[in-house]
């Protein structure tokens, strides 16, 4: 379906979806523009550099418009859609350690790192966050910032409800320990 001018614009996802499955570059553009904040938090969260996530959620979308007419379920492209971002930063977050290996020999000066500087009051959580496992992050954001049910995150993960009950638990688990470990400092 072409971009028209004369089209109202649609507003129910779903509808907005079902032009984009059809083609219709407006409709395209009205999901990349409905979401591109909060994939941009998304991605930036995983990745810690905000370079980084520009680019990443560049080839987010770009992996969501060629893959659109291949979506099965409209219901669904929310959550399809962040599926594609976690595996965009996972596979970046591996090539850039496997890149790192190329390039970074190793010595046994490497041993003797200096101490991270304790973060400021404001930055103790963001600071506990990054030190979780890249997929404790995601679980973590995705279920407090993007407000995703347990249902909606064992969809994304492929996983049973009770298994990321118990992610969820284990992560902040974690993270109160990271965080209560910062306070005895």
């Amino acid at each position: 379906m072409p971009c028209t001018a004369e089209r109202p614009e649609p507003h129910a996802l779903e509808d907005i979806v079902a032009l984009g499955r059809a083609g219709d570059r407006l409709a395209m553009k009205l999901l990349i523009e409905r979401y591109q904040s909060r994939m941009g938090k998304f991605v930036l969260s995983q990745t810690r550099d905000p370079n980084t996530a520009e680019d990443i959620c560049q080839a987010v979308f770009v992996k969501m418009v060629i893959g659109l007419p291949r979506l099965r379920d409209t219901g669904r492209f929310e959550s399809w859609l962040f599926q594609i971002a976690r595996n965009v930063c996972r596979d970046h977050l591996r090539a850039a350690l496997g890149w790192r290996r190329y390039f970074v020999s190793y010595s046994p000066a490497h041993e003797s790192v200096a101490e991270p500087e304790v973060p400021a009051a404001e930055n103790k959580l963001d600071h506990g966050v990054a030190q979780l496992s890249p997929e404790d992050r995601a679980l973590l954001q995705l279920h407090l910032e993007q407000k995703k049910s347990y249902q909606e995150l064992a969809q994304l993960s492929n996983t049973s409800v009770s298994a990321i009950k118990s992610r969820l638990y284990r992560a902040r688990r974690e993270l109160r320990g990271l965080l209560l470990a910062g306070d005895s400092e």
